[in-house]
Formats: C-alpha cells, structure tokens, sequence
C-alpha cells in the first residue's frame, strides 16, 4: 500500500503544469493517476478514509466535481459524523447548484460543529460578494492613512527574470505607489528561479523604478497564494495596516481576495478591508462573469484557507 502512496506522490510532485496568470495547475493526466493509485490503496486499507479525501481532491484538481462529491459521500457513509466531509459535500454541491442538497448538509454540520457551520456560512457569503464584483484595473478610491499595497509574484522565467505577467503587476503596483506616495508596498512570492525569488526580483524592480526601498517589504517564502495571504497578513498586522489594496492579475484577483478576506480574522480581525486592483491580463469584459473553473479554484482554495486539508495521506500532505 506504501508503494501506491509513493507513486501517487510522484505524480503529484511531477513538474509538468499547466500555467496561466490565473492559476498554476498540475496537469490532468498526472491527477488522474494521483486519484487511480489512491483508490487503489484505499482497497488495501478501506479504513483509511484519508485516502478518499485525497482522491477527492485530486478529482477536484481534474476539474470533476462530481466525482469528488461521490468520494465526500463514501467518507460520511463511513463516518456519518465526519465534520470535513460535511463541509465539502455542503460546499461542493453549492458549487454544482444543488441547494437542497448543501442546505442539508449544513443542518447536520450546525448540529454537531456550529463554529464549522460558521466558518462555511461566511466563505459562502465571501465568494458570492466578491464573485459577483467585476475585476477592475482602475485605482480604487480608498483613504491613504493606515492603507498598505500588497502585490502578489508570479513564476519567474528559468533564467530567473520575470515574466510579462509579473511586470504587469508590477506596473499596476507602481500607479498605486504614486497614488499613496506613504503607502508601504508588500511584494510576496518565495518560488526560486536561477537563484532569484519572485519576491527579490519585484523589489528589485520597483527599486529600479525609483520607489524606495524601505518602503517595500519583500516576502520571498510563500509559494502559493494561499501562502502569500497568510504570511502577507502577518506583515500587515506588524505594519499596522488598516486596510490594503490587492494587486495581482486580473484573471486571479477575485480568488485572491477570498483567500485574504478567509485568512485574515485571527491575525488582523474581521471585517479587515481588502480592496483589489488587476492587471489587465485578459480583456475585463471576458472576465466579468465569474467561470465554472474561475469558481472551482475559489472554493477550493477557500477550504485551504479555512485550515482543512485537502491532501492528508503522507507523504502526500497539503493544504
């Protein structure tokens, strides 16, 4: 059984991607055989609900909702009482649509775990607020006193310079610099390329543009956006921020935000306001309606942020 945990892990380590300014994901065949060798160590141990929650979320990753929905379900039939199988087949069937069917869950997760029940009925408020917003490029009107910037990375190229994506966000960050001239800049990306983090090499840039470098603080060890919102919120909190404004792609603003707003009550309170600003990356018009895989990665994303795991089977660990 160990061996198809490993193999399953391999693949799931496997460096062929699928990139865009949205989203970095692993390829279909490579979760594909994630999922398969998982199913296959579950027959070996079918106690190991672990397993199927893994499964899960590997058929999430391949974009089948309904498939991960029938694994949540196997867990709860195992263990009718199981507070994480509860809180995805309530979000999963919202997402698929299915009311009745989430509402229900809901009812038996207010039941036994009302501080989960909690937590879901404010990511479910969450991603409907900012999931109906349109992503704008324009400079939101916000107050200068108490605001900080927090600008996201993005893959560097394998010679380490920066992508056109990353430049973009960049100089988006840099009309927000001049806007809020006393605004500190918080540029947040930890994925290392021939020797450069993405949160150097933005510092290095906007430097570059003449901004000063005490103004910005490079975080370079998150790898993930759910990483840049949790080690982000904590520099916000030591800067004193009351509020900040988000720059990234506009094709990732709307799932950042959600990330931030889920991320930030035990560090920065609730209600912390978050504020977003996209570079253009596709045309907005494109982008006004949240699509199916847009909201697919908000949800999950938004359970990551919660502190569920979504990968619990070691080796194979992650949120």
């Amino acid at each position: 059984m160990n061996t198809l945990i490993v193999a399953a892990k391999t693949a799931f380590d496997s460096p062929s991607r699928n990139s865009s300014a949205g989203s970095t994901a692993k390829t279909a065949d490579n979760m594909q055989t994630v999922a398969d060798r998982l199913a296959q160590a579950y027959q070996l141990a079918p106690y190991r609900t672990d397993l199927l929650f893994s499964a899960a979320s590997a058929q999430l990753t391949r974009k089948d909702v309904p498939a991960a929905v029938a694994l949540y379900g196997k867990v709860l039939d195992l263990a009718p009482k199981d507070v994480d199988a509860l809180s995805y087949l309530a979000g999963w069937n919202r997402y698929l649509g299915r009311a009745a069917e989430s509402a229900g869950f809901m009812a038996r997760l207010r039941i036994l775990d009302p501080a989960r029940a909690a937590q879901m009925d404010l990511m479910f408020h969450t991603i409907d607020r900012v999931g109906g917003q349109p992503p704008s490029d324009a400079l939101p009107d916000v107050p200068a006193p108490g605001l900080a910037i927090v600008t996201l990375g993005y893959a560097l190229n394998d010679d380490g310079s920066m992508s056109d994506v990353l430049v973009g966000r960049l100089r988006a960050t840099l009309a927000a610099a001049a806007r809020w001239p006393s605004a500190p800049i918080i540029v947040t990306g930890g994925n290392e390329e021939a020797g450069h983090t993405e949160g150097e090499s933005m510092k290095d840039w906007l430097v570059g543009q003449r901004i000063a470098p005490e103004r910005i603080h490079a975080e370079d060890f998150a790898t993930s956006t759910l990483e840049n919102a949790t080690y982000s919120v904590n520099l916000l909190a030591q800067l004193g921020a009351t509020h900040t404004v988000l720059v990234s792609s506009a094709s990732h603003v709307r799932r950042a935000e959600v990330i931030f707003e889920l991320a930030e009550p035990e560090t920065l309170g609730s209600g912390f306001p978050v504020v977003t600003l996209g570079y253009p990356d596709r045309p907005l018009t494109e982008l006004r309606v949240i699509g199916p895989d847009e909201l697919r990665l908000i949800y999950q994303n938004a359970f990551s942020a919660l502190g569920m795991w979504a990968y619990r089977s070691a080796p194979l660990l992650q949120q």
